[in-house]
């Protein structure tokens, strides 16, 4: 912890996201991008496919680790019974308390966008091109059930659009109107707290998340091998 000094009150800098959970974030980021701009482009679509499994990778690490990661990061902390949610949204411009990690509303919008990305993921696996391409498990249900899951594949990416377009909107209504930056603590891993506002957080050491990484991808690893050995 360190301590940050103004002329009226003592802050201390508080370790809100751990390493693992700050990685995940930014790189599933980037893996998404990578998918939307591998997306129906001639010769891009094993790309594509390989952004997916990064991106499908990532979830996997990241359900685990909302189960067994630092307390900020765990769903049971963050994802709040819909009752606090209306209370918190109604209150939201004159609600000044600092939350260690996401707010009643921000946890919602985090849940949200995971399935919306799960979604994507699975029926990707199952989706086609109608060209040459198709997901490694498309072998495996057919072609009415494998058109389906292409359709549901791009419709969960336009609900993906609007939730990130709400997300964004959340990230400058706290910048612009309340003054709270959102952005840095999951850059740096800290947000400030005066010392009657602490929280008292669990920081899980971070070379637990490697097995669960590594597990996951693994795992995604052998559901695109399937792919490749029912073509033979």
């Amino acid at each position: 912890m360190g301590e940050f000094m103004t002329s009226e009150t003592r802050e201390v800098a508080v370790k809100i996201w751990d390493l693992p959970t700050r990685i995940f974030h930014w790189s599933l980021l980037l893996a998404i991008v990578a998918c939307w701009q591998t997306a129906g482009g001639d010769g891009d679509m094993d790309r594509h496919f390989l952004c997916g499994y990064v991106v499908l990778a990532l979830l996997l690490f990241r359900l685990v680790w909302g189960v067994i990661g630092s307390t900020t990061a765990r769903f049971a902390n963050f994802i709040a019974v819909p009752r606090a949610v209306l209370a918190y949204l109604k209150n939201m411009r004159a609600h000044n308390t600092p939350h260690p990690g996401h707010n009643p509303a921000g946890g919602w919008m985090v849940l949200l966008l995971l399935i919306a990305l799960l979604v994507i993921s699975i029926t990707g696996l199952f989706a086609n091109d109608d060209i040459m391409s198709e997901g490694p498990l498309a072998h495996y249900v057919g072609e009415s059930l494998s058109d389906l899951a292409t359709s549901w594949h791009e419709r969960a990416f336009y609900t993906l659009l609007a939730l990130v377009g709400l997300h964004l909107g959340a990230i400058l209504f706290y910048l612009l109107v309340k003054k709270e930056n959102l952005v840095r603590p999951m850059l740096s891993g800290d947000k400030y707290f005066s010392r009657e506002e602490m929280p008292a957080l669990h920081m899980r050491n971070m070379w637990w998340a490697l097995p669960v990484l590594c597990s996951a991808a693994l795992l995604v690893w052998w559901l695109a091998r399937l792919g490749v050995t029912a073509e033979f």
